[in-house]
């Protein structure tokens, strides 16, 4: 990580933004001696379990293990990367962060870089914006939103606008700014002219701008006002912007989700805004494309379950298909519901109400059920022996993958066995074969004997004597930062691992001390990028504070380490043993020398 960040930068963030106030906007928090207390928004908790100190401004959860300073918090409760809770603080803080230098790629020379792009994008969204509020220009478009049952509040609230019906409206307001065009048309807000020059690409269309997480304007999705056979038209894909890893809604909707632990994925932009208004907020949607391995990755974040509303033609069942094969590639409890009637989500609010929407959700059907009344209808309806035999294998493919990720216990795969031997005709041991044929193809290294589990089973407990003794060794840097001298001698950041976790903290670590920077716990928050390794470093502080004898058994620790280090490069230099006299000889040396190394003592 070193050079990637600058970490006074982020040490300004941090002193910017008090953990107290910070946490306070998310939960309550009561004073508690010298620290504040409150319900862990990271586990169900019903007593207060999470401690904030004002002092080391830094948070501790004692029952689920979360802790860290006031960036991991965001970045955990947001479910944001590192770089966008960095963003997002420096915003809440008025810090600008400096944009990073692109490189340019190809002929055009420079590229727009996402701080420029987010710039351009909020240029547009306030003009098409003020053209919606406009008392003339707007008026017809803001009928046509009033027709639709969406209600001004939640317009302004959404930033809806208006892009004119005309070829020029941005390009001309922007014309007075150099390289206007080309930006634009680089933002995909302008289409360039054979003949030079660029015109509008967004024209007379009701706007709907797409946020990413942090807020940001990313990109917009138009509908058409007219009698464009285009009636939805998405930007471009940017350096911002990707449809097949943007919801639309999402930063609306992220803390609903996370509280409700359902994310509900319907089809247009109209439907997730009538569901807020209607006060189901848990709502999003793709935009203009089927769910994605991305979007379920992205939702995966907040849900532990996704309810798929999709339109009940044709093509929406094919879309809820296609997005439950995703899902449960995913590993993700994934479940379907159609509105009655043929309705969308947006009509069937706008008739039947929010608690006939909720009980649309709530009673959403099983993936396998829907799966297997969709393969009895096909059975049924006299399809060839191809097409039947094509059904069966796409619901024996959909059962497996429920096994996979956990979604059917084992009253329901016995059920479901036995529903697909009397269909089928064939015996129960028979589709298991098939289903775990599907599965076998899947994993990547099944075990094949009891030697193979026995050897993954011995490598564990050396993985795990290991880690303790990794553990042993930071909490005694931490406790005892006087011995890192002690430390760095026999052991570099690169012998931790292979936790992640592990290795992202002695990093840090070792980085601070090379910058002759003292050992404090801020630092080290403001360092470490993941949310686990924070976890890891608010664990081994409680645990040094529990400890008395660390340094008595930091040798020990050291050994074990050397050990691992020493093995490791026995075995690489095995490996090429055969065509090399030279690593023949090093392998000698090292054989003969030996770690030669005390017990561990962990």
């Amino acid at each position: 990580m070193a050079g990637k960040w600058d970490y006074n930068l982020i040490s300004r963030i941090q002193q910017a933004n008090d953990i107290v106030d910070v946490i306070s906007e998310h939960l309550n928090l009561e004073k508690k001696g010298k620290e504040m207390v409150g319900l862990c928004p990271f586990h169900t908790d019903h007593k207060p379990s999470m401690f904030v100190s004002p002092v080391k401004q830094i948070f501790k959860c004692f029952a689920c293990g979360a802790g860290g300073d006031v960036l991991k918090f965001v970045q955990m409760r947001e479910n944001l990367t590192f770089p966008e809770t960095v963003r997002r603080l420096a915003q809440r803080a008025g810090i600008e962060i400096e944009p990073p230098r692109r490189r340019s790629d190809g002929p055009e020379g420079e590229q727009l870089d996402s701080s420029k792009l987010e710039k351009i994008n909020a240029w547009a969204l306030k003009n098409w914006v003020e053209n919606l509020w406009h008392p003339e220009t707007g008026a017809a478009v803001r009928k046509y939103i009033t027709d639709r049952g969406l209600s001004e509040d939640l317009a302004r609230k959404w930033q809806l606008g208006f892009a004119a019906d005309t070829w020029d409206d941005l390009t001309s307001k922007a014309a007075h700014k150099n390289d206007a065009a080309k930006y634009l048309t680089q933002a995909g807000l302008a289409v360039q002219r054979e003949q030079g020059g660029c015109y509008d690409k967004f024209r007379n269309r009701l706007m709907f701008p797409i946020m990413d997480v942090t807020g940001r304007v990313i990109g917009f999705g138009g509908r058409t006002l007219g009698d464009d056979p285009a009636k939805y038209m998405n930007s471009p894909a940017t350096v911002l912007f990707d449809k097949s890893h943007s919801l639309y809604g999402l930063y609306q909707s992220r803390q609903a989700i996370s509280q409700s632990g359902t994310a509900v994925v319907v089809e247009g932009y109209t439907d997730v805004m009538m569901a807020h208004q209607f006060g189901v907020e848990n709502v999003v949607a793709a935009l203009g494309t089927s769910l994605t391995n991305g979007h379920a990755r992205i939702l995966r974040r907040y849900a532990k379950r996704i309810v798929l509303i999709f339109d009940s033609d044709v093509a929406g069942k094919a879309a809820a298909d296609r997005a439950m094969e995703v899902c449960l590639e995913q590993k993700i409890d994934v479940r379907l519901a159609f509105a009655p009637n043929g309705k969308d989500p947006c009509d069937y609010l706008l008739e039947a109400g929010t608690e006939a929407f909720k009980d649309l959700i709530d009673t959403a059907e099983d993936v396998l059920e829907f799966k297997w009344s969709v393969l009895n209808e096909q059975l049924e309806g006299g399809q060839n022996l191809s097409d039947r035999t094509e059904a069966i294998r796409r619901f024996l493919q959909t059962a497996a993958l429920a096994l996979q990720s956990r979604q059917m216990d084992s009253v329901s795969r016995t059920v479901v066995l036995g529903r697909l031997s009397e269909l089928l005709g064939i015996s129960v041991s028979r589709v298991e074969q098939e289903i775990a044929m599907i599965l076998k193809k899947k994993r990547r290294r099944p075990q094949s004997n009891d030697e193979d589990a026995q050897a993954t089973q011995d490598f564990e407990e050396r993985q795990d004597l290991v880690s303790k003794a990794q553990r042993e060794i930071l909490e005694t840097v931490l406790a005892h930062p006087d011995c890192f001298p002690r430390v760095s001698e026999r052991v570099s950041a690169g012998d931790f691992g292979p936790n992640e976790a592990l290795r992202e903290l002695a990093q840090a670590i070792y980085g601070l001390f090379a910058e002759g920077i003292p050992l404090q716990l801020s630092q080290l928050y403001s360092r470490v990028e993941s949310a686990a390794a924070a976890n890891l470093l608010t664990e081994l502080q409680t645990a040094v504070e529990q400890k008395t004898n660390l340094l008595s058994q930091l040798d020990g620790a050291l050994a074990a380490l050397e050990n691992r280090t020493h093995s490791r490069r026995i075995q690489l230099l095995k490996q090429g043993m055969d065509k090399d006299n030279e690593l023949k000889q090093m392998l000698s040396q090292i054989a003969q020398k030996g770690p030669n190394l005390r017990n561990a003592g962990i």
